[in-house]
């Protein structure tokens, strides 16, 4: 009965009186006896009765009850998968591969507008390795032996993309082939599924969390760190064409120490109730690899993350991190990172993590692809296109086919004379000649072949360019052919 912020006197009444509907009936004597004392007159206390039926309730309800939607997976055959972007899963019949389903957007998701590349929202890289760690905690695989980012992924302005992480059936060791796909939304389903990323995923060495790394300071930032400004860095980035949005402005603070850069980072406040959701929340862990270009000058080029390996992840629900990376020696100059809570509890060690420079023509290919899917705004072009030439057209004029003057034309031609008097009369004589005119073409069973043309001059409003050639819109002047239009319209219907 404690509630916070609601009176107890109030809250332990409501409480009695929950029990008493229920079947449960107080002992209300001895309730008025602790409410207002053993001497007090019950009887007197004032009362309010309140008019009850006089027949038992009927226990029966008339609410419409809504059936089971798509976003239910049971209904559908599907396991729950408790995930933002991953929401369903299911085990393949025919071998021990499971996939996993989902759907993301910037509508249902826009924390993923904040990561930009050239003016084109990408899926970040760390939300590929997000995927890859939550599909491999479904089967029991911890460790990410390696994934390969194979092609950027372009989220539309409109519209969403459908995902599929495929693993395949586990070898003896237990390790699990993983791939993961993505289509644009498309209502008939014939928009092909695409590779994004694959890799290789193992049973976790030792269930246990890690230690902190041999020989490491304790004090944080250890001794001798140099502090890095970090003022403009995002300005910074933007002009290289990497346009990082608030969710991803999580870098806080950096530090050189020795070959290594030590980083501190963060979601902002409004973006931290999402981090228990996600083993990882990308955005965070793409905020720290902002601090990988503190290593040196670079060539200029925008880079993005491209392999990892020998990933584990030790905590999950984290939003503040600490970092250590460390620049490989070898040709392709890899990282290794090894990432804590601010309690210095191992989150998340990355053995190996490969950056690859960003080819303008792969981002044009993606930005493409993105534009043909369904949702995508439309646009205008010109196609060039040869036209058969048109068959040979016989034509005749009604009267004198009716007459029978010659052979039966394809066309037959029903002119309407332009000026006639603009009275009541007057449109009636020329719609009634009108309408004989059609009832015999009608009736003639030789012209059952043919197509009547009702040919009026001023009855409709024929548009710019068109008229007495004054290069203005010609209006209706004649009302009477407009009134034939009229008639023809109701002929054909």
């Amino acid at each position: 009965m404690l509630r916070s912020g609601r009176p107890e006197p109030e809250t332990a009444v409501a409480a009695l009186a929950r029990l008493h509907v229920r079947g449960t009936s107080p002992d209300w004597t001895a309730y008025f006896d602790a409410a207002f004392g053993a001497a007090a007159d019950t009887a007197g206390l004032p009362e309010r009765r309140a008019g009850l039926p006089t027949y038992p309730f009927q226990h029966e309800t008339y609410w419409l009850r809504a059936a089971p939607t798509d976003a239910d997976p049971a209904s559908l055959g599907l396991g729950l998968v408790e995930h933002p972007l991953l929401r369903a899963a299911t085990v393949l019949a025919d071998s021990d591969g499971v996939v996993l389903t989902g759907r993301l957007s910037v509508r249902t998701h826009p924390w993923l507008a904040d990561h930009a590349v050239d003016g084109t929202v990408l899926f970040p890289g760390s939300g590929f390795l997000e995927l890859a760690i939550r599909a491999g905690d479904q089967v029991g695989c911890g460790r990410v032996e390696e994934l390969t980012l194979e092609a950027p992924l372009v989220l539309p302005e409109r519209g969403g993309v459908q995902l599929q992480v495929v693993l395949g059936a586990p070898d003896d060791s237990g390790t699990r082939v993983v791939t993961i796909h993505a289509r644009y939304d498309d209502e008939t389903g014939g928009t092909p599924w695409s590779r994004y990323a694959a890799g290789v995923l193992t049973p976790a060495a030792d269930g246990a969390p890690r230690t902190a790394p041999a020989g490491a300071d304790a004090a944080w930032p250890p001794a001798g760190a140099e502090p890095v400004e970090l003022d403009g860095l995002y300005d910074v980035l933007a002009a290289g064409g990497l346009t990082y949005g608030p969710a991803f402005q999580g870098l806080c603070s950096a530090w050189r120490h020795g070959d290594e850069i030590l980083a501190e980072v963060s979601l902002p406040e409004r973006f931290r109730s999402d981090a228990d959701e996600f083993a990882l929340h990308p955005a965070l862990l793409d905020a720290t690899l902002h601090a990988i270009g503190l290593h040196g000058p670079d060539d200029g080029e925008t880079t993005i993350p491209f392999a990892w390996s020998g990933v584990e992840l030790h905590a999950t629900g984290a939003s503040a991190l600490r970092a250590r990376i460390r620049r490989g020696t070898g040709p392709d100059a890899a990282m290794s990172l090894e990432i804590t809570d601010v309690a210095g509890i191992p989150v998340l060690n990355v053995g190996s993590l490969s950056l690859r420079a960003l080819p303008k023509n792969r981002l044009d290919a993606a930005r493409a692809t993105a534009d043909k899917a369904p949702d995508a705004l439309y646009r205008v072009a010109w196609r060039q296109t040869t036209l058969a030439p048109a068959p040979a057209v016989s034509w005749g004029e009604l009267g004198e086919v009716l007459s029978g003057v010659g052979v039966v034309p394809d066309v037959v031609v029903l002119r309407v004379g332009s000026g006639a008097e603009v009275s009541g009369e007057g449109v009636r004589d020329v719609v009634g000649g009108v309408l004989t005119g059609i009832q015999q073409w009608l009736a003639e069973e030789r012209l059952a072949g043919s197509r009547l043309v009702v040919v009026t001059e001023g009855a409709v409003d024929a548009g710019s360019g068109s008229g007495s050639g004054s290069g203005e819109g010609a209006g209706v002047v004649d009302v009477v052919g407009a009134a034939v239009w009229g008639l023809v319209r109701s002929v054909q219907n």
